[in-house]
């Protein structure tokens, strides 16, 4: 049952929830007046409201029931003609509801107006069901209090904003301010011929100001004065460009070319809330600059080749000219990336966000290299982005396999898919050895190159590779100490297996005192008894069986049920319910030419369903783990079936790969408990500020809260001062905190970024609006954004003294609960995201604790 309906129901006397009333004041708030919620908190709480968000009631109500994806306008205009009818009195408060209202902007006088009611029609309904209204009172909630005097004074603008441009305004809302009898522009008075130049008016006239910046170019050139108001200074000057103020004003106009070009078919005022993954905004706010300009590597000449070509020779790259060599602009990249299409866009933003996090170190020298590697990134991405899991920085070495890889393209349609097998098989395994730390970084390049070389000739790939496997990988692995049921007289798969599960030997395992027993910490031997369980099920003779046969086909299966095993999950699971899961792996060779995807089989790996064809992998078999992440959750066995999620699909996946992209071997205690403290600090520092708004504001501020949270803050703290400490998630308190790590250290326990970094890692998101990254839902970003359950977990960690590396276990457990019990109103609905984190309870997590001693991590003494 939608909570809108409920919400209906709840107006015509058919439901009736419990609510606890919430206490209310009397004084008035200047700038905002006390909205009361028809029917109550029986209204409030079915439509999925919390206490705590009584300030921002509205800036969510605008979201959820004319934010993308939802169709619920409907309801809405079915609650409003319940309660709102012109010239009806409010409806009988239904049992047990109570009186509560919420922060609404301006005065009511101004809203009914703008509305038309007459008598005695209730306000709250009324602004429910007319979008327009809603979505500039929910604007105006997060607006500058500048901006909220003169819509206070100025009531026909505030008419035109609703009549004419709600959409534009949302997007431009928040950076409109005045100082005086002027518009104070980003980037201050320097600016302010810039912006008048672009807009078509002065800046001394505030309110033609603002009718002219949102009635242009269908609202984007309100959207790119809203993106660059939120912006630091110096993403600001890069987005101007250096004088004389000719220059800026053009080099401004091409910047809002860009904004105006991408997604030519998205209508602002019909979807204010929609972004696409990599936009214009995406572009110019999450580029690296490095004092002021594009970070390296920044060749203008460099990045007109990636961007022109799908990947390039050794010959071509040495013939391409270097000129010109002065860096690119943010304007430069935004209109590149915006002008091209869609599918091709998100891969050039990743390509640059790549390129500065892998080789922004790269010497001159190794330009030609670089070009070459960034060139494949679109064909080869898989295999680009697997060396940098390996922690492979030599953009020598990603030629080399690249080189590798191209060998394949021109062998017969079988060869091909046996070759791709044997070098993305060899690959994975040495993937799989790096992550489970059984081997190092220097190691691991080594393994890459000399692989590069067995197969650096025209004879078939599968004899090469099982020589390499069986010399070169083999020596290079920890030795066998743990044998089973495949170790032969060689015993290669028995090694192998071990080494995608651990070290072998690991020292030093730390003792864990639980419910009375002692367990260690042998992360090794769980998930090597893991791995064992899958591949027994699994059809395939071994590995020693097929390299003894000498038969290409059945080497290539052995190494498929290998690379397949460790991604499969739970033993017990699903996904192993047909045992020829691996026999179905699709790399796209098989389409018809004309509909055949290049570079789908050098892809990362998703699964897919439909076409007639059973459940499968499509892609590449490197980062199988990371397509697979779904299946790594567990679910505690509970009485009650599990609620169905609300949260958004790609979202679902973030936190999934989260679980596979940290590294627990990587997660020390210390670290862990310099986390636990600065939280700690975070949350002393909002109890201190207690109800001083000049406090709360720098605090708010200071970790970027949402806007709408910020402006209403006076307003809730004459209301419901209780609920100021809600406002600030994990992700806030970490940063107030002040955490005494370097970003590097704070990213192993951060999430999983790959839309935002274009690599297979964990990142912990700096203080940012939410809104800023919502709209998205197609590229998971919002749960970039969401860290909080994994501070709770490291904070029960601490409280119960247990090893930090056992975090991404009990968030096997734990992100499983949490997609089930998150109750998003909307697609990208942030504050559920981190408010459900915050409730995990202790003694749930001691539960997962249970979970995990015995047969998990925590193994008997």
């Amino acid at each position: 049952m939608s909570r809108l309906f409920m919400a209906v129901l709840v107006v015509y006397g058919v439901w009736h929830p419990q609510a606890a009333g919430i206490p209310d004041a009397t004084t008035p708030v200047p700038g905002f007046f006390d909205l009361p919620v028809t029917g109550g908190t029986a209204t409030y709480k079915a439509l999925g409201l919390t206490p705590d968000e009584r300030g921002v009631a509205l800036a969510v109500l605008a979201r959820e029931l004319h934010g993308q994806g939802t169709d619920r306008g409907e309801v809405a205009r079915l609650l409003a003609s319940a309660l709102g009818k012109p010239g009806a009195a409010a409806p009988e408060q239904p049992p047990g509801s109570q009186p509560i209202t919420i922060a609404a902007p301006l005065t009511a006088d101004h809203w009914r107006e703008v509305l038309e009611l007459r008598g005695r029609a209730e306000l709250f309904p009324a602004l429910l069901a007319n979008r327009p209204a809603l979505l500039v009172c929910a604007a105006t909630l997060s607006a500058d209090v500048s901006l909220r005097r003169l819509l206070d004074r100025d009531r026909a603008l505030l008419r035109w904003l609703v009549r004419t441009a709600p959409g534009a305004f949302v997007a431009a809302s928040r950076g409109l301010q005045i100082e005086g009898d002027r518009i104070a522009v980003p980037g201050g008075t320097p600016a302010e011929p810039i912006w008048e130049a672009i807009v078509a008016e002065k800046v001394t006239r505030p309110a033609e100001f603002i009718r002219a910046l949102l009635s242009r170019d269908s609202g984007r050139l309100a959207w790119l004065y809203g993106a660059v108001a939120t912006m630091s200074a110096d993403r600001v000057a890069a987005v101007f460009g250096p004088g004389p103020v000719a220059a800026q004003i053009e080099q401004t106009r091409a910047m809002l070319d860009a904004f105006r070009t991408g997604d030519e078919h998205w209508k602002i005022e019909e979807h204010p809330f929609m972004r696409s993954v990599a936009d214009s905004w995406m572009v110019t706010t999450q580029v690296a600059l490095t004092n002021g300009q594009v970070s390296a590597p920044n060749w203008q000449w460099l990045w007109d080749a990636v961007f022109d070509r799908s990947e390039l020779s050794r010959r071509e790259a040495a013939s391409v000219r270097r000129s010109p060599d002065s860096p690119v602009t943010l304007t430069w990249l935004a209109a590149r990336i915006a002008a091209s299409p869609p599918r091709e866009r998100r891969e050039r933003f990743e390509t640059v966000r790549f390129a500065q996090l892998v080789f922004g170190k790269a010497a001159d020298a190794d330009a030609t290299e670089v070009l070459i590697a960034l060139a494949g990134y679109r064909r080869y991405h898989a295999l680009l982005v697997t060396l940098d899991r390996l922690d492979i920085r030599a953009p020598r070495t990603y030629v080399r396999a690249i080189d590798a890889a191209r060998r394949l393209d021109d062998r017969p349609n079988r060869e091909h898919k046996v070759g791709l097998i044997a070098l993305q098989g060899a690959l994975a395994l040495v993937e799989r050895a790096r992550v489970s730390r059984a081997i190092g970084s220097v190691t691991a390049e080594q393994l890459v190159l000399s692989l590069a070389d067995a197969v650096d000739r025209d004879a078939p790939f599968m004899p090469a590779v099982a020589q390499w496997l069986t010399t070169s990988f083999s020596d290079a692995l920890p030795a066998l100490v743990r044998p089973d049921r495949w170790t032969a007289k060689t015993a290669y798969e028995s090694k192998f297996l071990q080494a995608m599960a651990g070290p072998g030997v690991e020292a030093d395992l730390p003792i864990v005192e639980w419910e009375g027993l002692q367990y260690r910490l042998d992360l090794g031997a769980a998930e090597h008894q893991r791995i064992l369980e899958i591949r027994a099920q699994l059809e395939s003779p071994g590995l020693d069986a097929a390299l003894a046969s000498g038969q290409a086909q059945a080497i290539a299966d052995a190494l498929m049920a290998m690379v397949y095993a460790p991604a499969l999950g739970d033993p017990a699971g699903p996904a192993l319910l047909g045992a020829d899961i691996f026999n179905r792996h699709d790399f796209g060779l098989n389409a018809p030419a004309a509909s055949r995807r290049p570079g789908l089989a050098w892809s990362l790996p998703r699964d897919q369903v439909g076409d007639g064809l059973p459940w499968r992998i499509e892609g590449a078999l490197l980062g199988l783990d990371l397509g697979l992440a779904r299946l790594s959750l567990r679910r505690l066995a509970d009485n009650e079936m599990p609620v169905e999620p609300t949260i958004n699909l790609n979202d679902q996946l973030t936190i999934a790969r989260t679980i596979m992209a940290m590294n627990a071997r990587d997660l020390r205690d210390a670290d862990r408990d310099r986390i636990v403290q600065a939280l700690a600090r975070g949350r002393r520092r909002v109890a201190d500020a207690a109800t001083d708004l000049t406090a709360l504001s720098a605090l708010a501020a200071e970790v970027r809260l949402s806007a709408s949270n910020r402006e209403s803050l006076p307003w809730l703290a004459a209301r419901s001062p209780q609920s100021i400490p809600a406002m600030f998630a994990l992700r806030d308190l970490l940063w107030l905190g002040k955490p005494e790590l370097s970003q590097a250290e704070l990213d192993r326990w951060g999430v999983y970024a790959e839309g935002l970094s274009g690599r297979l890692v964990t990142a912990m998101p700096r203080p940012a609006p939410w809104e800023d990254f919502g709209g998205r839902p197609d590229g998971g970003v919002m749960g970039t954004q969401a860290p909080d359950l994994i501070l709770r977990l490291i904070e029960e960690t601490a409280r119960l003294t247990l090893p930090a590396r056992l975090v991404p276990s009990l968030l096997t457990l734990a992100a499983q609960d949490y997609w089930h019990d998150v109750a998003a109103r909307f697609p990208d609905d942030w504050p559920a995201m981190t408010r459900q984190a915050l409730a995990l309870s202790a003694a749930r997590v001691e539960d997962y604790v249970a979970a995990l001693a015995g047969n998990g991590p925590l193994r008997s003494q």
